[in-house]
């Protein structure tokens, strides 16, 4: 039986360096395709697309990566202004 991949569409997640395959630097993407799982010898994998979202909060061009499940984070979510609009 294949486990469930641990993101799906729409999620937001953070990945290191040494956790995606490839590029340089750490990693924040939207999800918005889950592929496949991929069990590697170092351990189990998830081909995933998204959008990369940069620090200053713009959103690059969709791309895929292969992603360690064992490396996959969820930032953390704004703070509210405690401020009702």
């Amino acid at each position: 039986m294949t486990p469930a991949a641990p993101v799906r569409v729409g999620d937001v997640i953070h990945v290191d360096e040494q956790s995606y395959c490839y590029g340089l630097g750490s990693l924040t993407l939207r999800v918005t395709a889950v592929h496949r799982l991929r069990q590697h010898e170092d351990g189990l994998w998830v081909e995933v697309d998204g959008i990369p979202i940069w620090r200053n909060g713009y959103e690059g061009m969709e791309r895929c990566a292969l992603i360690r499940v064992g490396g996959i984070r969820r930032p953390p979510r704004p703070a509210s202004s405690g401020t009702k609009p």
